[in-house]
């Protein structure tokens, strides 16, 4: 490892923080390393927290042994800027999750009421294949009044086809 004392214990941190089973073998050389370059005790902390997620008794440990009165002050810090981040990343979820149940009622919705324009539009078809067959040619306001229709309405004229005995018998309200 290098001779650089500051070099020295970034690369301590960098090497050895990611190995779970080596954090606590490192730690005691990882304080030594700090108490030669205390400056760089809260950057090399920030990096333990943020990016290896160590636990508190533990920071705090490195903390104390390297400039014990600002323990406190940084670990306030930390707790801070962590619930910051989960806040953040909580919205963000958050966001992100209502977008995607926003997008899937959409989706739902669409295809509901895709089906049911082309339910209706059936229903519309077949109605005027039947009327021209039962009472003859149609005149154009009543093929009109069949398609403006609502799918309910369609199917009750559907229903008195077969015992109307006049398309206004059909279409009477």
């Amino acid at each position: 490892m290098s001779q650089d004392r500051r070099l020295r214990a970034r690369l301590l941190a960098l090497k050895y923080a990611t190995r779970k089973a080596h954090q606590m073998a490192i730690r005691e050389r990882l304080i030594e390393a700090l108490r030669n370059a205390p400056e760089d005790l809260h950057p090399i902390v920030r990096y333990l927290v943020y990016v290896y997620c160590y636990d508190e008794q533990t920071l705090r440990r490195i903390i104390r042994e390297v400039r014990p009165e600002e323990e406190e002050t940084m670990m306030s810090q930390f707790a801070q800027d962590i619930e910051k981040a989960v806040r953040h990343q909580a919205l963000q979820e958050g966001i992100q999750q209502g977008m995607q149940q926003g997008m899937q009622q959409g989706m739902q919705q669409g295809m509901r009421k895709g089906l049911l324009e082309g339910e209706a539009k059936g229903e519309a078809k077949l109605l005027l294949r039947l009327l021209p067959r039962r009472f003859g040619p149609l005149p154009a306001e009543i093929c009109e009044r069949i398609y403006e229709a609502d799918p309910n309405t369609i199917e009750q004229w559907a229903d008195r086809v077969l015992d109307a005995k006049s398309l206004e018998d059909v279409f009477a309200e």
